[in-house]
């Protein structure tokens, strides 16, 4: 399995510490003020990014594209009306032949399937979506979700989160990228997948709390945060914060 921090260059490892850390930053802001509106995806052109804001009272569902996706069992859905909307959900990226961060995000995610299961049953869900639409085709994600357990949507094992692996059209998972932000404001760096950075971003769509965290936070600290941010219990939202030292 790759190490998350193992990257191609310099420049690579620089940019990355860059995403994690504004992603760090950007996830506390959020999971402290839900009520603050969210910023919509860069859209980028050349190197400059020209921003939208969500008017008050949206969801940050709103602005994310709900296109038609095939799962890794061959299912069409589509991504806000089918697997996002009223639900609890965690996103990520990855591609079949990733050979960095990808396979430990997915070993992430696999990891807590179980105790976010147990926090919120099935209410919550996970989506990875493909960067690479034309070769991940459905059986070939089927064939790396099960190295994961997860060949089908819903396990077979009880007390684990469902997890869907989604490609599409290329026009179709490219706006998905763009709605959740994943965008790199170099243009080129922003075309080549093997640059993506090992983010995933969550929410409760009911809520409207989202945030987005590296994937190489320790494990206890990232799963009480998602918890903080999805739940809605006072238990589920204070009950996980740190005790100060006596």
């Amino acid at each position: 399995m790759s190490n998350l921090a193992d990257e191609s260059g310099a420049a690579g490892t620089s940019r990355r510490f860059l995403l994690r850390a504004s992603a760090a930053a950007a996830g506390t802001v959020v999971a402290a003020s839900a009520v603050r509106p969210r910023m919509a995806a860069p859209a980028v052109t050349g190197t400059l990014a020209a921003t939208r804001v969500l008017t008050a009272g949206a969801r940050y569902s709103d602005q994310l594209p709900d296109v038609e996706c095939v799962t890794q069992s061959g299912r069409v859905v589509r991504l806000v009306s089918d697997l996002i909307r009223d639900r609890i959900v965690l996103v990520s990226f990855m591609y079949t032949q990733c050979n960095g961060t990808c396979p430990a995000a997915s070993g992430l995610f696999q990891k807590l399937r179980a105790p976010l299961a147990a926090e919120f049953g099935d209410r919550v869900s996970l989506v990875s979506v493909t960067l690479d639409p034309l070769t991940d085709t459905p059986e070939r994600l089927r064939q790396y979700a099960a190295t994961f357990r997860a060949q089908s949507e819903q396990s077979s094992a009880p007390g684990l989160a469902s997890w869907t692996f989604l490609t599409g059209a290329v026009e179709g998972v490219e706006s998905i990228r763009r709605g959740f932000g994943y965008v790199d404001p170099d243009p080129v760096r922003d075309q080549d997948r093997s640059q993506h950075a090992a983010l995933f971003t969550f929410g409760n769509d009911s809520t409207n709390r989202w945030s987005t965290y590296p994937a190489g936070l320790p494990f206890p600290q990232l799963l009480a945060g998602v918890i903080r941010v999805c739940g809605s219990s006072s238990r589920q939202r204070y009950g996980r914060l740190p005790v100060p030292e006596a």
